[in-house]
């Protein structure tokens, strides 16, 4: 069969549908990429998987004159979309939300070829809402806070599988934090929390990743009783994520599908300018999974110290470490490919 896939820019989207392409060819499907030239998806796609771009860009929050380029962009993507699908006999057609996805989800349907949508949040997307009246099956990252409806699937985040030795007891002094901020950084957490922890006072291990080209001067902010490690980027972060006994982070929900998926807990700062406040969304969503806490940027620094040590007084990270989730993001895309096989392309 031939899969076509459309995901663009963040991480966020691209990773999800890359272990789902990789499911795909590991079964001897091939796989074809819908994408843009400058997104990420431009560096991390395997030669098996052909990378065809179309002029789509996003439209929310941009000037007039930006809107109307986009719209222009987003009429002859649709015309370019439909000849990738005729030109190569697309089977199966899935899209990972985003801008890129409107396009591509319109020409599946122009095209009478069977959609299929992955929605990553705690709450659905923009081209998602607009596209799923033309789907055959949403796949949800994370439950939703709107009515499920017949064609939604609870499935997960698909991650990179890892070995069930990998995870480790937390059994160890001092405590281990990773602090990620994801690999474009937060100036929030970069700024702030080594002055949350400093007044903590007491030794900890912490592994900072403060995003690329934001590392100068973070090591100074921590006091002498911190051992700090900062990095730009880390390039295995489930690594991390195991080395750690909880995470300081956003709320991404590919980060968050990692942490509670390797049983670590969080303390979620969520992106204020997230579009549809998204990234609060998937963060209340971890809390009521009971796997972290959640605190904002307009709490105090003062506040954000006390639920740190909240968290380890109370020793709330084993707690995390026992819970387990509903959910298993390691198998979301093999339980994706098999569903969507089971759909008798007309």
């Amino acid at each position: 069969m031939k899969f076509l896939i459309s995901a663009a820019g963040t991480g966020g989207h691209v990773f999800p549908a890359l272990e789902f392409g990789r499911e795909c060819i590991k079964n001897d499907h091939e796989v074809l990429w819908i994408g843009t030239k400058t997104g990420i998806e431009n560096r991390v796609l395997p030669q098996k998987i052909e990378l065809l771009t179309i002029p789509m860009k996003g439209f929310r929050g941009k000037n007039l004159i930006f809107k109307i380029t986009s719209l222009i962009g987003l009429i002859a993507s649709i015309f370019k979309s439909i000849f990738y699908i005729q030109s190569n006999n697309i089977d199966y057609i899935v899209c990972f939300g985003g801008y890129i996805s409107l396009p591509v989800g319109l020409s599946a349907w122009i095209c009478r070829k069977p959609l299929f949508l992955h929605e990553q949040n705690a709450i659905m997307g923009t081209s998602n809402k607009m596209l799923k009246k033309f789907s055959e099956i949403i796949f949800l990252g994370f439950s939703i806070n709107e009515p499920i409806s017949k064609k939604m699937m609870l499935v997960g985040n698909p991650i990179q599988q890892l070995k069930s030795s990998s995870f480790i007891n937390l059994n160890h002094e001092p405590i281990r934090i990773y602090i990620t901020g994801g690999s474009q950084g937060s100036e929030f957490i970069n700024k702030n929390i080594p002055i949350a922890l400093n007044q903590l006072n007491i030794p900890l291990e912490v592994k900072h990743q403060s995003g690329n080209g934001k590392s100068l001067g973070i090591k100074e902010l921590y006091s002498s009783n911190i051992s700090i490690e900062v990095e730009e980027f880390y390039d295995l972060p489930h690594e991390v994520i195991l080395w750690s006994d909880f995470i300081i982070s956003r709320a991404g929900a590919l980060s968050l599908s990692e942490a509670i998926s390797l049983r670590r807990g969080s303390l979620m700062i969520p992106l204020p300018s997230a579009i549809d406040n998204h990234q609060l969304f998937n963060a209340k969503y971890i809390s009521d999974l009971d796997m972290g806490l959640i605190h904002t940027e307009l709490e105090s620094v003062e506040s954000l110290s006390k639920k740190l040590n909240h968290i380890i007084e109370q020793k709330l990270y084993l707690k995390w470490s026992e819970t387990e989730s509903n959910l298993d993001h390691f198998q979301a895309a093999v339980t994706m490919l098999s569903s969507i096989l089971k759909f008798k392309n007309i």
